[in-house]
């Protein structure tokens, strides 16, 4: 009787997270012909956390926002920033939020890569933007399952480079920088 009263051990636990979301206030000292980067553009993401038994994890972190440089006009022909990170998480204990929101906050280091595409300049492409930069994120949000397996994740997550970078040519006015904010909601899908 006296071991079926004992609480089962905390196992550490796997969290794949698809989501979709938005990216909102971006501003860049790139050439932005179609003053795109301030819009908010449609994005996705993907996560894939590891939570210790204590309140640490880490996080492996993907974010694709397409058509970031572009607002309708002519002059850009396709634009899209991607992100690759790695995070350390810090999360309210399992036991404590097992039946509510669990809080968290990751933030990490990383690969942000630019592209943008603009249209020829007497057949030239001398206003393409290829470029892989070192970045940062830092976010939270929280998580609540609806099953044991399965729940619903909501963030907000600011991304940025890490130092800005003269690229040179026309590429940027100035040393290359490029920040925005994400706010994204994905489904938890718990190993």
């Amino acid at each position: 009787m006296c071991l079926l009263a004992v609480p089962a051990t905390a196992h550490a636990e796997w969290h794949i997270t698809p989501m979709i979301g938005v990216t909102l206030a971006g501003k860049t000292s790139f050439q932005d012909l179609d003053k795109g980067t301030g819009k908010a553009h449609p994005a996705l993401s993907i996560s894939g956390m590891w939570l210790s038994k204590s309140i640490f994890g880490v996080e492996a972190f993907g974010h694709i926002t397409p058509r970031l440089f572009e607002n309708g006009g002519t002059l850009v022909t396709s634009s899209r920033s991607t992100v690759l990170m790695g995070n350390l998480v810090v999360t309210a204990p399992r036991k404590l939020t097992e039946y509510f929101l669990r809080p968290f906050a990751s933030g990490g280091f990383g690969l942000l890569r630019v592209f943008e595409r603009a249209e020829p300049i007497f057949g030239e492409r001398v206003l393409d933007i290829h470029a892989n930069l070192a970045g940062f994120n830092i976010g939270g949000g929280a998580i609540g399952f609806l099953t044991q397996d399965v729940g619903v994740r909501f963030e907000f997550r600011y991304f940025g480079t890490l130092h800005a970078t003269d690229r040179g040519g026309f590429e940027a006015i100035g040393p290359a920088h490029l920040r925005y904010t994400t706010a994204s909601v994905g489904v938890v899908i718990r190993r």
